[in-house]
């Protein structure tokens, strides 16, 4: 019997929240030999695909994570025909996104044969970024960590107008048309940013190997539909609210990591400020990593390693922050009233250890 190559790829796939589509779920699995670390949940960006994510993923299952991750809605092995890439629904697609996230966790555990026992960080780039963001405001059980890689800030007032006009012309041209004036307002932004440009995708990356085999990829840069617009411009919309950060727990370490020339974060000026906002309600561990010379896809770039080790070490470090705050909580004298706790207190206790040990 052939012996398994680690990571080992595993694909499995469950029903979206929008009751049709079938999410494409693919999990990267550790070599056994090693004990497990943690567990990274990816969540992708616009116009691109979870496979993309590999080298990163292999990275991470080389060190002891799981990581898994899907294609949304309108995305990647998770629509029946390429003329639905980029479609989302014009009403509700933002909670559709939403729930998907947990629905996929739910698939990558079975597959995995994992519990959630183990630290769990979800990673979230762009699109994925704005996806996490709702997912730390609305469902964050479970959580030791977020990061949030090329997001952004954008005027909450913008993202009203967008989705106002997003949903007039799904309203008059249905919601699978797709609108060069949508993608001139967003996209063509974008292109227009990078000086002597060689195409319209440079502003994704610097290294033109990159920024070509994107363009190449069949499940990759498809137009949005005027419904996938106005889901984007939904979910931006909530999650620039004083509202959404503040439903973040205060305990929950953020990881805010971009390119200095990158264009959906205002090369820098827009993470900062979404770095603040999660500041100024309250969240106590708000970090940030801004990468000269990179553009968006900063897990693409040249030097794309430095991001790796940068984003793991911080995974290392809220493993073992947490592994030392539920220690000192199980070990603080209960009072009266608390020694029904107890034996939960002691199973909390042998979850630290635990977490602690696999470090």
């Amino acid at each position: 019997m052939a012996r398994n190559t680690y990571p080992l790829v595993q694909e499995t796939s469950t029903l979206s929240a929008d009751g049709r589509s079938w999410l494409r779920v693919m999990v990267w699995l550790p070599d056994p030999v090693y004990s497990r670390r943690g567990i990274v949940q990816l969540v992708h960006g616009m116009a691109e695909h979870i496979e993309r994510y590999d080298s990163f993923a292999r990275f991470l299952a080389g060190l002891g994570y799981v990581v898994f991750g899907h294609d949304h809605i309108g995305h990647g092995k998770s629509v029946s025909s390429a003329d639905e890439l980029g479609c989302m629904p014009l009403q509700g697609g933002k909670d559709i996104l939403v729930a998907d996230v947990l629905r996929a966790r739910e698939a990558a555990f079975k597959a995995s044969r994992e519990t959630g026992a183990l630290p769990l960080f979800l990673f979230g780039h762009s699109m994925g970024s704005f996806v996490v963001r709702a997912c730390i405001a609305r469902n964050p059980k479970g959580l030791t960590g977020a990061v949030l890689c090329g997001t952004g800030n954008q005027p909450r007032a913008l993202s009203l107008l967008g989705r106002t006009l997003s949903r007039a012309i799904g309203t008059l041209r249905g919601e699978t048309y797709r609108s060069r004036l949508l993608d001139s307002l967003t996209i063509g932004a974008f292109s227009s940013a990078i000086e002597d440009a060689r195409t319209d995708s440079d502003w994704i990356s610097t290294d033109p190997a990159v920024v070509d085999a994107y363009l190449a990829d069949p499940l990759s840069g498809q137009a949005f539909s005027a419904g996938a617009y106005a889901t984007l411009t939904d979910l931006t919309a909530e999650v620039v609210t004083k509202k959404s950060a503040a439903a973040v727990p205060k305990n929950l370490p953020l990881l805010f990591v971009a390119g200095a020339d990158d264009p959906v974060g205002a090369c820098g000026e827009g993470v900062h400020a979404a770095a603040d906002l999660y500041r100024s309600q309250g969240v106590e561990d708000v970090r940030e990593i801004i990468y000269p010379n990179m553009r968006h896809e900063i897990l693409n770039e040249p030097r794309r390693v430095d991001v790796f080790t940068d984003v793991e070490q911080w995974f290392t470090e809220c493993v073992v922050m947490n592994a030392v705050v539920r220690t000192r909580e199980v070990s603080q004298p209960h009072n009266v009233e608390g020694r029904e706790g107890s034996a939960p207190a002691k199973e909390g206790a042998a979850a630290a250890e635990s977490g602690a040990s696999e470090n």
